[in-house]
């Protein structure tokens, strides 16, 4: 897989600002802190230790689907899931999970690989399995569908964000449906709905 510094900088600079005061729950974190959260006390959750060189208040090695076990009792203002639904079997129970420990008026930050984007469509027209191609994934989700499975789950979808066409050097500005990586910012749908 290529990655361009500059495009993840640009994710991560995006996820922050959406990112609200209080405590703050990174799950999937340790491949890539996110060095630009402020204002908040940061909690990262993963499997494996962090690589960064970015250090969270609180650093925790365990599986996302039992946030309750690790953290009960205990609710974030913003739980962020960059990079993690499509590596996923499950990623409707996982975002039922994270509910119960997002507070009432909190935000779920997700961001996941749009197949539409560039430059995964054009590897995928041209049938390429060198680039754009991982074993990691289980899914890639189109905008709509990342919507459809946040509501189906218990979230409203507030804000999408485009991140860009991705380059080796920078990212281009482009619409939600052409962007390489998008940004969805969800909040607690209310209860009724969220009982479908």
């Amino acid at each position: 897989m290529i990655t361009a510094q500059r495009y993840e900088q640009k994710r991560l600079k995006l996820i922050a600002k959406l990112a609200s005061a209080g405590t703050l729950l990174d799950v999937g974190y340790a491949q890539q802190p996110n060095p630009y959260f402020s204002g908040v006390h940061r909690v990262g959750l993963d499997l494996v230790p962090s690589s960064g060189t970015v250090s969270y208040e609180e650093e925790i090695v365990g599986d996302c689907m039992e946030v309750q076990e690790i953290f009960p009792g205990r609710t974030f203002d913003t739980i962020v899931c960059g990079e993690l639904i499509e590596h996923l079997e499950n990623p409707y129970a996982l975002l039922r999970t994270l509910r119960e420990v997002l507070r009432d008026d909190g935000r779920l930050i997700l961001s996941t690989p749009n197949p539409m984007g560039f430059p995964v469509a054009f590897a995928e027209l041209f049938r390429l399995k060198r680039y754009f191609y991982t074993e990691d994934h289980t899914y890639y989700f189109l905008p709509r569908w990342v919507e459809r499975l946040c509501e189906a789950t218990g979230y409203a979808v507030r804000d999408i964000v485009s991140v860009g066409l991705w380059t080796p050097w920078f990212a281009v500005p482009a619409p939600v449906a052409l962007s390489y990586h998008v940004i969805y910012m969800c909040e607690k749908a209310d209860s009724a709905r969220s009982d479908r």
